[in-house]
């Protein structure tokens, strides 16, 4: 910014982008852009079923490649973070899986 003053970059959020998901949202800042879809609550399978609430699993895909340690370690904090929003305590025994695909990384992820 001009006179060395600090700005945000410009965000924007945009919902209901894709059809399959259960709910779906693109999230911009700046040159940076991630699309995230949200399925569930659905029949949990496995190990995975709490009884007291639902399962959420955070899945980040990184723009190229295959995920690694950063991506796991980011789907950790997203997932902790979203626990503490999502009602997940109306629907025991089911689970919720948030795919978030990054598009273009430019700082912002």
């Amino acid at each position: 910014a001009a006179g060395g003053g600090c700005c945000l970059r410009p965000f924007s959020c945009e919902q209901g982008l894709l059809s399959r998901p259960d709910g779906s949202a693109a999230f911009l800042q700046g040159d940076t852009s991630v699309l995230a879809g949200l399925y569930g609550p659905v029949e949990v399978r496995g190990s995975k079923e709490l009884p007291d609430r639902a399962a959420l699993e955070v899945l980040l895909r990184p723009k190229v490649g295959l995920p690694g340690v950063m991506e796991r370690s980011r789907e950790q904090l997203l997932r902790q973070t979203c626990e503490a929003v999502v009602l997940g305590a109306l629907h025991p025994r089911t689970a919720i899986t948030l795919v978030l695909q990054v598009l273009s990384d430019a700082g912002s992820v």
